[in-house]
């Protein structure tokens, strides 16, 4: 990931005064090749999180997907998303540890407030 400027951050926190967050995703693919993605994520709302609850019930893979995408906010989402859309295990797990929490769950995660 391009590492956003200071100015772009700050674009982004009055953007988002409810807080933005620095998310990273690591997974190893099928051949053992570690990929990291990195990217700044807005706090989750509660209509997010309904959204991602009512299309979980048909397809959680697809929730958790469609969830992280609409949190990116830099870089664009969709080259980001293109590149764990086979990784349901990764973006998954990012769902369980990274949003999760703003909802209650107590869990250890590594996300950083930008």
């Amino acid at each position: 990931m391009n590492k956003a400027t200071k100015e772009k951050i700050e674009e982004l926190k009055a953007k988002h005064p409810e807080g933005i967050y620095q998310g990273e995703i690591g997974f190893n693919d099928p051949d053992n090749v570690f990929h990291t993605v990195e990217f700044i994520y807005r706090k989750p709302t509660t209509a997010d999180i309904e959204a991602h609850v009512k299309a979980g019930q048909k397809n959680p893979i697809v929730a958790n997907l469609n969830l992280v995408q609409s949190l990116i906010i830099d870089p664009e989402p969709g080259p980001v998303i293109n590149s764990i859309r086979d990784y349901p295990g990764a973006y998954g797990r990012f769902v369980e540890e990274a949003i999760n929490p703003f909802f209650g769950a107590n869990v250890a995660i590594k996300t950083t407030k930008l």
